[in-house]
């Protein structure tokens, strides 16, 4: 292994530390809000005083955004009952201020049927599936050694994609709005889910609730009791929202190293990525041109929670692939990228729901999350578990993808051929907003180590040859052929 990192010139741990606290006092970055603009244009800022060139993709698209949200069961004499709301359901449309009023229909459970809730509220159940975890990757190494992959892997962010209802069927049907219930999450790990992030625009609102309360909507459901839905969300056509990229030149300006996340994100790790990258330029920044063999492309791409508005068949990354070829595809006297970082989720602890007193309690097991980590091909594995060397905490497994299975930004790296290696986590909490992914549930240390690995790692891919760092292998043959994005 390349043994030329200096720890001297990595930002210090307190440096990378109140970057995360910046993340985090931006509040949910939401595509194209006010505070995902603000830490764009902070990034730039940081990424300018290290001497970086840097450069900007305008996009536009539809912006979403929920201004106030409640549900209530309407009782005699025209009293109303609040009921508690975990959230609202992402781009799922908007009501009037007087929100929407109508008698709850059980639908079943999700994706729901809708034949017999026309001019009414829908109730749908979401179940959490239980999958092998076989159909998703095939285990490559572990550090430390013991550690395995779940044989079941269920999660919230899959429930959502895979068993939500399907707001075009319910609209197409004349559905005034959907009440979706979490049937497997405790209510603080439902608490504030911002899911799904995987659909566009729709024109049916929907709020989710936890178990106890859709138990308590399904029985008023039987009864023909009516409910009153609100949602009120602002629409932009044409907002606006930026992916920031910065060259740092090397001494062969023909070979490329991209390294990428993204910026969007509701809380502390998702997406904290960005601090990675800022912590990485200032490394590679700081050395002089003689020592940096490759030029290495820093990409901060938008877009990745609203996927259909910016993405082309993939995640949000495949945009920026499609706009720059003379960075990455090697034609026509363009630059070939021969190698991909892609870090995201830095720094994760593990919360898990456990049974405790006939009840389901969400709190932390005292172990790190479990640091996913997709290497493209053989070489790429060998130089990631080598970067690995000399950390103090490390829950480390790499990955083989199967069929098109490819979880965050690093898979539009890989399905382009480019070799691999990609930070992805995916702790229960990923995508609930405010305190429910907040600081609490990140290590500083943990985040700093995962980050001086990759500055290894991008300082051994550098030093390798590019017949030896070699081609994406083909993805090891799945049972399913579905891309879940994230």
């Amino acid at each position: 292994m390349n043994r030329r990192f200096d720890s001297t010139k990595l930002p210090s741990r307190e440096q990378v530390w109140s970057w995360q606290r910046r993340v985090d006092e931006y509040g949910p970055r939401l595509t194209g809000n006010a505070a995902h603009r603000q830490m764009i244009d902070e990034l730039e800022v940081e990424l300018k005083q290290m001497g970086l060139q840097t450069y900007r993709d305008r996009h536009h698209f539809t912006k979403w955004e929920a201004k106030q949200w409640r549900l209530s069961v309407l009782a005699e004499g025209d009293r109303e009952e609040e009921v508690p709301v975990s959230f609202y359901y992402p781009y799922s449309g908007s009501t009037p201020a007087e929100g929407i009023t109508g008698e709850l229909v059980y639908c079943g459970k999700g994706p729901g049927r809708f034949r017999d809730a026309a001019g009414k509220i829908a109730v749908v159940e979401v179940s959490s599936p239980r999958l092998p975890s076989a159909l998703f990757c095939k285990r490559r190494a572990s550090d430390p050694v013991h550690e395995r992959i779940p044989r079941i892997l269920s999660n919230s962010v899959i429930s959502s994609v895979l068993r939500g209802p399907k707001l075009e069927q319910a609209a197409a049907a004349g559905v005034l709005g959907i009440i979706c219930i979490w049937r497997d999450l405790s209510e603080a790990n439902a608490r504030a889910q911002y899911l799904p992030f995987t659909t566009g625009p729709q024109q049916c609102p929907a709020l989710w609730v936890g178990k106890e309360a859709g138990s308590r909507l399904k029985q008023l459901a039987k009864q023909g009791a009516r409910a009153r839905l609100l949602l009120e969300a602002d629409s932009e056509e044409r907002a606006e929202s930026d992916t920031l990229y910065a060259v740092l030149p090397g001494r062969n300006e023909q070979e490329t190293v991209i390294i990428n996340t993204h910026t969007d994100g509701p809380n502390a790790c998702e997406e904290n990525g960005a601090v990675g990258l800022l912590a990485m330029a200032g490394y590679f920044s700081s050395l002089p041109l003689a020592e940096r063999g490759r030029s290495m492309v820093f990409v901060f791409v938008t877009g990745h929670f609203q996927i259909p508005q910016f993405g082309i068949h993939g995640q949000a990354t495949t945009r920026w692939l499609h706009d720059h070829p003379e960075l990455w595809d090697g034609k026509e006297g363009h630059a070939r990228a021969v190698a991909g970082l892609t870090l995201e989720h830095l720094g994760c602890l593990e919360w898990k729901d456990h049974q405790e007193g006939g009840k389901v309690a969400y709190r932390a097991t005292g172990r790190l999350e479990m640091e996913l980590v997709y290497t493209g091909n053989p070489m790429m594995d060998e130089l990631y578990r080598e970067a690995l060397e000399g950390r103090t905490k490390v829950r480390s497994i790499t990955l083989r993808p199967k069929s098109t299975i490819y979880f965050g930004e690093g898979q539009p790296l890989y399905m382009a051929g480019i070799p691999t290696v990609s930070l992805i986590p995916a702790p229960d909490y990923l995508c609930a907003t405010g305190e429910a992914g907040g600081l609490d549930k990140l290590d500083a240390e943990f985040m700093y180590e995962q980050i001086m690995t990759f500055v290894k790692l991008a300082l051994a891919v550098d030093a390798t040859p590019v017949e030896r760092l070699g081609k994406t292998q083909a993805p090891a043959k799945g049972m399913i052929g579905l891309l879940v994005k994230e």
